[in-house]
């Protein structure tokens, strides 16, 4: 794939890892191409159930795009609608997922790196981070589908901070505006990203599918909601091996083993 972009299976656990330290992970075409191809070969994988995305080096997750190569690949319009296609088709394939998605930011998230955490279903930070979109710094523009995942998560207020007042948010910030669901003490970060994929990645994927479809479902517009997959989903969960697992594990007092099925 790309020097850039690292992968690792644990068990049910995929990592994908941003990997250019020395630019603070600022994400380039490259990276954005062998992330998408990175998430769809997890996607295959029936044992995944976890996606985490992660930055290399400690300091970032991802600091905005490599502007040194922005004249090479986006330097006229037919370049520009290239890289733009290839980043949201990347993003796509992490939004629409059927599994778990986690942004572990631990350090500086800005522009592009925003923008993958909001792909991402969880994202939860380290005391060290901060956040920002400084898109009138460069001029670039955002599709409607870009600033409605903003929008939906963040607000319609917060999303207007960042992108035209240029807010740069600490995590604490970033907390009290939804932009992430937890921020722990740096010393305690990475033990807990641990602990709490772990967790994730022996619930039920069934359970998990049917949530994630249903609340994706639920922000689309009207118009496109596909409310039958959203009940076909409901029943399979209730019709499933799993199921008989969970109430079975939870009245002889032991974890419940689930498979999918």
């Amino acid at each position: 794939m790309s020097d850039y972009i690292l992968t690792r299976k644990d068990n049910a656990v995929g990592h994908i890892i941003f990997n250019k330290p020395e630019k603070m992970n600022a994400i380039c075409l490259e990276m954005w191409q062998a992330m998408g191809d990175a998430m769809a070969q997890f996607e295959e994988d029936d044992e995944v159930r976890v996606v985490v995305f992660s930055g290399a080096g400690g300091q970032a997750f991802v600091a905005g795009a490599d502007v040194g190569k922005y004249e090479q690949e986006r330097g006229d319009k037919d370049a520009q609608e290239h890289y733009a296609r290839t980043g949201e088709e990347a993003m796509q394939k992490i939004y629409r997922s059927k599994k778990v998605t986690v942004a572990a930011i631990d350090g500086y998230c800005i522009g592009g790196g925003v923008s993958v955490a909001l792909v991402c279903d969880l994202r939860y930070c380290s005391a060290q981070s901060s956040f920002g979109q400084p898109a009138m710094n460069i001029g670039i523009g955002y599709r409607y589908s870009s600033l409605r995942r903003m929008i939906d998560i963040m607000g319609y207020g917060a999303a207007k901070d960042m992108l035209l007042g240029g807010l740069r948010l600490s995590a604490e910030e970033a907390y009290v505006k939804h932009l992430v669901g937890r921020v722990l003490p740096n010393d305690e970060f990475w033990p807990w990203i641990e602990k709490t994929i772990k967790n994730i990645s022996v619930g039920a994927p069934l359970t998990a599918e049917d949530i994630k479809y249903t609340l994706w479902t639920y922000a689309q517009d009207e118009a496109k909601r596909d409310t039958d997959r959203c009940e076909e989903l409901f029943q399979i969960c209730y019709a499933s091996e799993d199921y008989k697992e969970g109430i079975r594990a939870f009245s002889e007092k032991r974890k419940p083993v689930f498979t999918g099925r």
